[in-house]
């Protein structure tokens, strides 16, 4: 249904419907409607269909795709282009009354040689029908081929175009540069799909090199002769040859003929290259203190050598993918491969992100080096056996990004991969002597004393405790040796969720600067690392828990807040920074990119009594900065976020320098049991062993044991688990310590659900019928006709189908379910017997004059359910998902934490949509007391997480938990049997236990064999 058929829908002939009107200029496009209007839809106003665009442009401006203006949103080209139009996915040439995609081919007309300044290229759209059309015209992202003819380019023409435009108007920098460079941006369109010809110069290896490196010739003089490593392939004997061609560039940007390459250079990469090549000759002499210290010789004005890494740091190394073989992985495996490992065709349904590509890229490789036949890529088993299925599947992950089918799952606003990069180099678990027993005995038997008076609340009693814990650790270890490697280092609080684990780690820390006063001791900077939506969470913790706070202030080291005051000008990413192949770097070879140290003055971030809060994110691209600061206590809030000894967040974890550190989770084993091991890896070294000891002891007797005994022996290691850690983790349950607390319902529409306490509740289960029957029928079928052997790489794609049939059969035509009137609502929801069930259950709580939140993964979905909810019950309904922004960065807009605060302040009735993804940790919403899982999570982790934003401290109500389930008639549907998967894992309440594995053999009801 297009845009005219939804006007003659919603509107009469004589009326006129008001939609936002997509004006192009030259910068992107302007989305406006008329000031009352944009009014209103901000107020929960406008038409069905107008609310549908204002929630799309919204999500988008969070993203920080759009920008806002007085009426309506600004898109830039280079986002605009790449909207998606895919049906299964947003749909956004529909939705925003875009043009249509050009679907033609452009032809090129190359006159002159690339060394000559009369040097031209001409792009000509050609239509379908193959009509020429020289005279065209380009406003922003939009292509005008007539006045009746308009298209949207997509990401890689606007690039090619953008780049024609730019060249025919440029007359500074030397002319081969620029004409070479046209060239290069030209292949780099045709490869990522444009449809372009491009005569001889098709045959051409254009290369855009990511970095520049360090080549190093030794000389008969025994010299160094030092040149640029572009890797790409360029030997540094061909760049030799051809390096002459650096001295005629005078742009900012080059291009160098070698052989049959070009190698494009953007602006960095040239002044990189150039600064290399100005300090190329390293004198015999000196190639010792070279090899020593290369920032003495190149750039080495970026090194502040005033302070010291932690002692676990060595140096910077390069970064590289540790084969960590078989765990107890607790993912539901839908289909396996051999061994228990996940079919490499997987990736092309987990591989979500660009960053997520470059990292499969850098595993894989290193994996084949090291000869895996399997890898741990997303904390999932992959067989890498057939490494040519392998390679297609990189390559078709990589061409579905360069044709934008689908968006970056990216949600922190920070960007950039892990492939080839450094990384602190940080002494392993098998290096570090164990000794830790006795100081934790002696630990117990002295507490500190404590003074909760001074603040705005007193501590709850098993809060108290905590506290006291952890002030006991965090002064033992700061009267030891802090260049000890087996000293006392950190601990793991792991506190059922809404146990209040972040008011006890600010009272800790206050009481433990009390102590450092008391002393006469530095009260050192305090560092706090967390989630970016949970930033804006502890600086409101600060101030309603301290009638004084204990710092003199707060630095929210983040992107969009404080991070460009510490940044020194012109630095970037510091992991960007080149290691010559398996070389390390020593501390003083590295260069920094924040103000550390006393040289800054106040400019420094190190300041005594700062609290710095950041994101892992930020720990990992600044990480040799950070690392290079004493801080008194660091926090690792949500520290599940470095379970993965596989990413540079983790190494940057290890690698900080601190009193002690403190990790906080309820959940610190997710998957399997190398979350925990990493985990207590960072907080204690050497306490579990090397991971090779660690799975020896703890991970082997799961993976061997027989499957009727499977459930006992993880039971039997968790306990055993919990005794070896000892004093060094604390963990308590709500249940167990919040007396009073309200009771919790959980109410399901499966008659026989494993889960013994859950309440069955037949109003909450509906059979499907009609079209979503139908719809769900033939994909069975079609499923179940494919080839046996061809079925395994079909079967991701056909859960994914029947997930979403579940939540509404109609899911591919967002635009047609854009409903105009109440009635009209009722009647798409009730194309669903899921979503009518859930909208009964709302009558209810209505009736109870109760606040609910709805747990919906599926965007499209979320969108489609504000808009029917909104009519059905005349009140606004706010979405809160992985667009929404966790730091304010547009006036007048609200964050995750504003959205909570204003849906509990409104007094009765409420409804709040919710992504358990995105909502699943950190988040307080105890102004509800019920909660509908409307999609639920793979991960029954995160399930528990989502549920427990309303189970914590703060709530009065009981709280009710509601499952339903979609049934099919003849067979056991989706719902039911993702049910059965999840309710066979292990109580999430034992901290260290892991789920069983769920084998594809207990899938045969899903798809009816």
């Amino acid at each position: 249904m297009g845009i005219k058929d939804l006007i003659s829908k919603f509107v009469g002939d004589k009326e006129s419907l008001v939609l936002f009107e997509a004006i192009p200029d030259s910068m992107g496009i302007n989305f406006v409607i008329d000031q009352k209007s944009f009014d209103g839809c901000k107020q929960g106003g406008g038409s069905p269909f107008l609310t549908l665009q204002y929630t799309y442009l919204q999500m988008l401006m969070e993203q920080g795709g759009a920008e806002p203006l007085v009426n309506g949103f600004f898109v830039p080209s280079n986002i605009a282009v790449a909207l998606d139009d895919d049906e299964e996915d947003d749909g956004a040439e529909e939705l925003l009354g875009l043009p249509p995609r050009f679907n033609g081919s452009f032809e090129t007309r190359i006159e002159g040689e690339t060394f000559k300044s009369t040097f031209n290229v001409k792009l000509i759209p050609v239509t379908k029908n193959g009509d020429r059309v020289p005279n065209y015209r380009r406003k922003g992202p939009i292509l005008s081929l007539s006045a009746n003819e308009t298209y949207r380019l997509r990401p890689e023409e606007y690039a090619a175009v953008s780049a024609v435009e730019d060249h025919q108007q440029n007359d500074s920098g030397n002319v081969e540069d620029n004409n070479l460079w046209l060239i290069g941006e030209l292949q780099k369109a045709r490869s990522a799909g444009m449809q372009i010809d491009l005569s001889h110069f098709r045959e051409i290896d254009v290369e855009h090199p990511e970095k520049i490196g360090l080549t190093a010739v030794g000389q008969a003089d025994g010299s160094l002769l030092l040149g640029p490593n572009f890797g790409v392939g360029v030997e540094a004997d061909d760049f030799e040859s051809r390096k002459w061609q650096l001295g005629k560039s005078t742009g900012g940007k080059a291009a160098l003929r070698i052989k049959d390459k070009i190698v494009v250079l953007d602006e960095k990469k040239l002044e990189a290259t150039r600064e290399v090549l100005d300090n190329r000759h390293i004198p015999s002499s000196q190639v010792k203190e070279f090899l020593k210290a290369p920032s003495a010789f190149i750039d080495a004005s970026l090194v502040d050598l005033d302070m010291g890494f932690s002692i676990r740091v060595k140096g910077a190394t390069k970064f590289t993918f540790m084969e960590f073989g078989q765990t107890d992985e607790s993912g539901i495996r839908w289909f396996e491969g051999e061994a228990g490992a996940f079919v490499a065709d997987v990736l092309l349904d987990i591989v979500c992100t660009e960053e997520q590509l470059s990292g499969l890229k850098e595993g894989f490789i290193e994996a084949q080096k090291q000869g895996a036949d399997q890898m741990i890529f997303a904390e999932k088993l992959i067989d890498i056996k057939d490494r040519n299925r392998v390679n297609e599947i990189i390559n078709d992950i990589q061409n579905r990004f360069q044709n934008n089918i689908y968006p970056s799952g990216n949600q922190s606003g920070e960007s950039g991969s892990e492939s080839e990069r450094a990384t602190v180099d940080v002494v392993q678990a098998e290096d570090i002597s164990e000794n830790l027993r006795e100081i934790v005995e002696r630990v117990s038997c002295e507490p500190n004393a404590l003074d909760f008076s001074s603040y705005k609340r007193s501590p709850y009693p098993h809060q108290e405790a905590g506290i006291q814990w952890f002030v006991d650790l965090a002064i033992e270890a700061m009267k030891s040796d802090l260049d000890d490697l087996s000293r006392l280092q950190g601990a793991l609080l792991a506190d059922d969720m809404g146990l209040g684990k972040t008011y006890m780690a600010l009272v800790g820390i206050a009481e433990i600067y009390k102590y450092l006063e008391k002393n006469d001791k530095t009260c050192k900077p305090v560092l706090v690392v967390a989630p970016l939506s949970l930033l804006e969470n502890w600086e409101d913790e600060v101030s309603s828990t301290f009638e004084k706070s204990p710092f003199d202030d707060i630095v929210v080291l983040q992107s969009a807040r404080d991070l460009k005051s510490f940044k020194k000008k012109g630095a970037g990413s510091e992991v960007r920074q080149a290691i010559v192949d398996d070389e390390s770097l020593s501390e003083d070879a590295i260069r920094f990119s924040l103000n550390i140290g006393k040289h800054f003055g106040s400019e420094r971030l190190d300041n005594t009594k700062r609290l710095v809060l950041t994101t892992y994110q930020t720990l990992r691209d600044y990480q040799f900065s950070l690392c290079m600061v004493d801080w008194s206590v660091v926090v690792f809030d949500e520290t599940q976020n470095i379970k993965n000894p596989n990413t540079l967040q983790t190494r940057a974890a290890k690698g900080l320098k601190a009193d002690f550190k403190l990790h906080v989770t309820g959940t610190p084993v997710e998957n399997s049991l190398i979350d925990f091991w990493c985990i207590m890896d960072t907080a204690q070294p050497g306490l579990l062993g090397s991971w090779p000891e660690f799975r020896e002891k703890y991970v082997a007797p799961i993976t061997s044991a027989e499957l009727e005994e499977e459930a006992k022996v993880r039971a039997d290691i968790g306990k055993q688990l919990r005794d070896d850690v000892g004093h060094f983790m604390l963990r308590r349950l709500k249940e167990d310590s919040l007396k009073g607390l309200p009771k919790k319902n959980i109410f399901t529409g499966l008659s026989l659900s494993n889960q013994t306490e859950w309440i069955y509740q037949e109003s909450l289960s509906e059979v499907m019928d009609g079209e979503q029957l139908r719809s769900y029928d033939m994909v069975l079928s079609s499923y179940q006709s494919t080839e046996v052997e061809d079925r395994r790489v079909k079967a991701l794609a056909t859960l994914q189908k029947l997930r979403q049939l579940s939540l509404h059969p109609n899911l591919h035509d967002e635009r047609a379910l854009c409903s105009s009137s109440k009635n009209e609502a009722e009647e798409y929801i009730f194309q669903s017997g899921k979503l009518a069930t859930v909208v009964k259950l709302l009558h209810e709580i209505r009736r109870r004059d109760e606040k609910v939140l709805i747990f919906l993964i599926n965007k499209k979905l979320q969108r489609l359910l504000k808009i029917w909810l909104q009519q059905i019950f005349d009140m606004s309904v706010e979405i809160i998902n992985g667009d929404t922004k966790a730091v304010s960065k547009t006036k007048g807009s609200l964050t995750r934490k504003g959205i909570i605060t204003e849906f509990e302040s409104k007094p009765g009735f409420g409804i709040l949509i919710m992504s358990p993804v995105a909502a699943g940790v950190g988040l307080t919403v105890v102004g509800a007391n019920n909660v509908i899982h409307l999609e639920r999570h793979w991960n029954p982790a995160k399930e528990a997480q989502a549920t427990d934003r309303v189970y914590r401290i703060g709530q009065k109500k009981d709280v009710n938990i509601y499952l339903p389930t979609l049934l099919h008639p003849e067979r056991q549907s989706f719902d039911v049997n993702l049910d059965k998967l999840l309710s066979n894992k292990i109580s999430l309440k034992d901290a260290v236990v892991t789920p069983q594995v769920v084998t594809s053999d207990d899938l045969g009801g899903v798809f009816g064999v």
